[in-house]
């Protein structure tokens, strides 16, 4: 929501000084911070438990696009001139809404949120008085650190013969390296009704918008300057903090990995998320075009993935609590029907891999053929897979055209998956392109070492060949290699 915030900056200066005269970075950084908010969305919004059985099925099997529908709701709200005070508001109910609080505050530090002093205190049916009253007991007897929940305030020091309305609170702080920007309160009727489940949604929640807030603070800097290229840069970094800095570590896998924009920002992506039973989903995607609407769509496909790949608590065990790849696509596909515009399109692959089965299974939505490197057939080889990209096709057929393939891995065996600006980049006489027969030897010559190494085999190659011509498409490689020596069962 404090990304909200920051788009409703943009906006607001793009009205004051008219649609042509703005900067063309302005039009950028909206678009990349519009796009983070579909990341935050997901964490922000969970459906109430229903107490029939058959009315839970029912709201989980709802298509998940509800959900991006809400958020772009939101955003045309933020569009047509929200104030900073309501955007705050929203941000309060929507928490609220996550973990079914009965009540509620939010309290901002004007210094550093750059709101007004007296919008600085959000309330959600409470008063200001009891909230001023809570946080004034609160304060005398503080909670340890790392403890943000208090089971029964009634029992909590500072709330002795005090009967409170309220007996169940969560407090989570808005941390950043530099900063505190305030902190959220919220509560429940009967004592014991905050779990960890809640507590870690909402921990996820207030990092990414302290992240938000300090992304925000980039855009600002850009604004003030209205300097063209230093905005560009600026926009870059908010761009940058959305590509995994840390990349997954396991001593059964090695992961390396390159991305590399062909201007200020580009439309390629890849994440990572841990899923139980040591498992990894790892997602690769190119969106069409280049520069300010293919960085949009990269972040909101990002936004996609962390929406779509969250656990379906009506499971009936816990591999199915997760979409196989092929699902995922085809809702993927249904959430951005009405974003893409009808000239454009995403590839993307998706890959589970399973380290406790020792195999993986992935889908491929129109992008480059996976290669890869088998230990034992000691051989190097593409994965021939069918499939049509992300907005191709616009309706329930789609799914029709993605399939699942499933793989089992030996250690040592070499995953090498990619964008077309790594086979596609040129060098020559300029028209010559790199190929997937290039990038093949290059396996077969280098499977042996470690991950990193095949990484960096590949793209000095790369690099040779090309022999300074610039960069034509975004560029991103990813490395994957099962160790031979796997932890025991």
């Amino acid at each position: 929501m404090f990304t909200l915030l920051g788009a409703g900056l943009v906006l607001t200066d793009i009205l004051s000084v008219g649609v042509a005269a703005t900067p063309f970075s302005s039009w950028l950084l909206l678009l990349t911070t519009v796009g983070v908010l579909v990341v935050l969305w997901r964490l922000f919004v969970r459906p109430p438990a229903l107490a029939a059985p058959v009315a839970a099925m029912a709201k989980a099997a709802a298509p998940r696009q509800l959900e991006i529908q809400s958020l772009q709701r939101l955003v045309q709200i933020v569009q047509h001139g929200q104030t900073s005070g309501e955007v705050y508001s929203m941000l309060l109910e929507s928490a609220v809404q996550t973990v079914q609080a009965d009540a509620a505050w939010l309290v901002l530090l004007p210094d550093h949120t750059k709101v007004e002093a007296g919008k600085a205190v959000q309330y959600y049916n409470i008063s200001p008085a009891q909230a001023a009253e809570l946080q004034s007991r609160l304060s005398s007897h503080t909670l340890p650190d790392g403890e943000y929940i208090t089971n029964d305030l009634n029992s909590r020091l500072g709330f002795e013969g005090a009967p409170q309305a309220f007996r169940s609170l969560m407090q989570l702080p808005l941390q950043g390296l530099q900063f505190d920007y305030g902190t959220l309160y919220l509560l429940k009727a009967e004592p014991n009704t905050f779990d960890s489940d809640d507590l870690s949604i909402l921990q996820t929640f207030t990092s990414q918008a302290v992240l938000s807030i300090e992304n925000l603070e980039l855009v600002r800097t850009s604004l003030e300057n209205q300097r063209t290229q230093e905005e560009l840069k600026i926009a870059s970094q908010v761009q940058d903090s959305l590509i995994p800095k840390n990349l997954p570590t396991d001593n059964w896998f090695e992961i390396s990995s390159h991305s590399l924009a062909a201007k200020e920002v580009g439309g390629d992506f890849y994440d990572f998320l841990h899923l139980p039973g040591r498992r990894l989903a790892v997602i690769i995607g190119d969106v069409s075009g280049k520069g300010v609407t293919a960085a949009f769509h990269m972040a909101q496909m990002k936004g996609i993935f962390h929406s779509l790949m969250q656990e379906n608590p009506l499971a009936k065990n816990e591999r199915d609590k997760f979409p196989v790849p092929s699902r995922f696509m085809a809702q993927a596909n249904a959430a951005l029907t009405h974003c893409l515009e009808k000239s454009s399109f995403i590839t993307s692959s998706l890959y589970i891999i399973d380290y406790e089965q020792g195999g993986f299974v992935f889908a491929r939505a129109g992008h480059c053929h996976t290669l890869y490197y088998h230990a034992l057939r000691e051989e190097v080889f593409y994965f021939e897979s069918t499939g049509l990209g992300l907005g191709i096709i616009r309706n329930e057929s789609y799914e029709k055209h993605i399939k699942n393939q499933f793989y089992d891995y030996s250690p040592g065996d070499v995953m090498v998956i990619y964008t077309d600006g790594i086979v596609e980049a040129r060098g020559g006489n300029g028209t010559d392109e790199y190929g997937e027969d290039r990038l093949k030897l290059r396996l077969e010559e280098s499977y042996f070492q470690e991950a990193e190494a095949i990484k960096s085999s590949i793209l000095a190659d790369l690099n040779g060949f090309t022999n300074g011509f610039p960069i034509h498409d975004d560029q991103t490689l990813l490395v994957i290699k099962f160790k031979s020596a796997q932890p025991p069962q």
